[in-house]
């Protein structure tokens, strides 16, 4: 009996012994992980992993000097697709800290929180900021009954060395109805939540930003027909107008040039101004109208002709760089809308063959971009397939369902009606390129054409081959235009309107509006690949892919699998108690 328990008591020291070797090794290692900073994904798409750029970004403290505060407004009692992209706003702020450490910080505040509903007011008021800070998003719910609105803000105030300088919008729209299939959207939106935020990192401790001039004097747009954009465009750069009035220097403040809808021809004096602007790496962005078309006649007659313009551009000077802009107005079966006369039809707006509404590709410019649309296009190809120093790549092309039709065209409003369209059946038709790419060494359409009294001017070197450069080329001036033309009581209007927003409020049967545009987003990302910034593009390019579920497997299936659900955890339970009370019966009868 005293070995045995002598043996008991052994057993016992060595049991005890053991656990406080395993506590101990455990607590070791634990101690030794901490001091190791690494982090595992082990997602495909790897969703919870920041790229590279970014991670030397938050780094690099010569640039994080200060401490960097997001006051993240989407947050309350939300919606389930809310609190998925508010969860993923979340993460991607956690992995900011993880690289930087308290440079980053971050809060998530409730605009609805309290229950004085004048100081809710009051504090929605100051974070919309007269529409320069968050913008909100309305989510309704109907029934046979009653309708209820929420408000949500999907963004962030940021803060810089302690004041506000920045504002970060997730994602921009107006109106949600509640049940409306918005996966795109919160797909979209998880998507680019990296980009936007390391985006609003880079402009707030940008010091010297580059410069943007918009060129005036040949009858471009103005300064109000692109408010939206030159907005967006200084929260990165240095933004205003420039005219050339042929001096030869008149762009060497600058390092982009864009051109937005001339309407009159360019001089060769200008002309070889922008050309010599290019030959030394100077960055442009072409809007190109090649046709008019009278939206006056049109309006008053219900018919007009587009007819070819010379702006002196197309037939040398671009054609040189690698594009032809062909005098052509592209009808696309994929179209938006256009209100057409008589007043008695009752249609919010047909569809409109001359406003091809563009889907976007793969190029990191326009990945995961919404649709672009545009208003009496033409096409734009590629040229000089021999010249290998420039590359061409086609940013925008119409659908399929698409056809060019050379000027003259004709416009009549009867093309909104199906017994007038064309059979875009027809296999004749095809895509036709939009905007247009070109990246290498161009060469200079001046080139033997010049005195060698002023090749030999020393006081101006002329070149005649780029270094290696980038420009785009958009056949479409109306990309870029945020104005509306109306008429009221026979007096042309002119009204401006977000370049994202359908201006005919066209909705869906659920009432949800039924396009929604990328034009800016474009345009911002074609300046940034532009400019260089091909880092934060490749961060946009990412793509999270959401493993969404069938909506009408879903609704099929509802009853089976909630049954299954309630029942199986339940039957687990007594089967599981079931089998412990036999043992211990069994155990305990001997």
């Amino acid at each position: 009996m005293v070995k045995m328990s002598k043996n008991k008591k052994s057993l016992k020291r060595l049991s005890i012994i053991q656990f406080a070797s395993v506590i101990g090794i455990i607590f070791l290692l634990n101690i030794i992980i901490s001091t190791f900073n690494f982090r595992v994904d082990l997602t495909e798409d790897h969703r919870y992993s920041l790229s590279e750029n970014t991670i030397q970004l938050l780094k690099d403290e010569s640039k994080l000097k200060e401490r960097i505060f997001f006051k993240v407004y989407l947050d309350g009692d939300l919606p389930a697709d809310m609190q998925q992209i508010r969860n993923s706003i979340r993460n991607v702020l956690d992995e900011f800290i993880a690289y930087s450490g308290d440079k980053i910080q971050y809060e998530f505040i409730n605009p609805s929180a309290e229950s004085d509903d004048s100081y809710n007011r009051a504090v929605q008021e100051k974070i919309f900021n007269k529409g320069e800070g968050i913008l909100p998003t309305y989510i309704n719910s109907m029934d046979a009954d009653s309708k209820e609105q929420l408000i949500v803000w999907p963004g962030a105030i940021v803060e810089y060395g302690g004041q506000t300088v920045d504002v970060v919008q997730f994602f921009d729209r107006e109106m949600i109805v509640l049940g409306e299939n918005v996966s795109n959207l919160v797909d979209k939106t998880i998507n680019d939540i990296e980009y936007k935020l390391i985006s609003s990192i880079r402009r707030v401790t940008n010091v010297n930003p580059k410069s943007i001039g918009f060129l005036q004097g040949h009858g471009e747009l103005n300064e109000n027909q692109t408010r939206e954009v030159r907005t967006a465009l200084k929260k990165d750069y240095r933004v205003g107008d420039i005219e050339i009035n042929g001096q030869i220097q008149a762009l060497d403040e600058i390092d982009a040039l864009i051109v937005a809808k001339p309407t009159t021809r360019f001089t060769e004096k200008d002309k070889f101004v922008i050309d010599q602007f290019i030959m030394k790496g100077g960055k442009v962005m072409w809007f190109i109208d090649p046709i008019n078309v009278n939206l006056d006649s049109l309006a008053f007659t219900g018919e007009t002709m587009g007819l070819s313009m010379d702006l002196n551009l197309q037939k040398d000077m671009l054609f040189k760089y690698g594009a032809r802009v062909n005098n052509d107005i592209v009808i696309d079966e994929v179209s938006t809308h256009e209100f057409v006369p008589p007043k008695h039809i009752k249609a919010p707006g047909l569809a409109w063959i001359f406003y091809p509404l563009i889907q976007t590709g793969k190029h990191p410019i326009v990945n995961n971009l919404d649709p672009i649309k545009t208003e009496y296009t033409s096409s734009v190809v590629p040229v000089n397939s021999n010249d290998l120093a420039v590359k061409k790549t086609i940013l925008l092309q119409s659908s399929p369902k698409s056809k060019s039709l050379m000027a003259p065209v004709r416009v009549n409003y009867g093309f909104a009606f199906e017994e007038y369209k064309p059979d875009f059946s027809n296999p004749k038709f095809g895509n036709n390129p939009i905007a247009l790419l070109l990246e290498g060494e161009f060469t200079s359409p001046f080139e033997n054409r010049l005195s060698p009294v002023f090749l030999n001017d020393s006081a101006y070197k002329t070149t005649f081959k780029s270094v290696p450069n980038k420009m785009i080329v958009v056949s479409d001036g109306d990309i870029i235009d945020g104005s509306f033309i109306y008429y009221q009581q026979g007096k042309k209007k002119m009204s401006p309107i977000p370049l994202n927003i359908d201006r005919f409020n066209v909705m869906t049967k659920n009432g949800s509006p039924k396009f929604h545009y990328g034009n800016k987003e474009f345009i911002l990302n074609s300046i940034d690949y532009l400019m260089g910034e091909d880092a934060l593009i490749s961060i946009r390019s990412k793509s999270i892919s959401l493993r969404l579920l069938d909506d009408k497997k879903v609704k099929k299936e509802k009853s089976f699998w909630t049954t299954l659900n309630i029942l199986v955890p339940i039957l687990t339970i007594f089967i599981f108690g079931f089998i412990l009370l036999f043992i211990r019966k069994r155990k305990y009868a001997k």
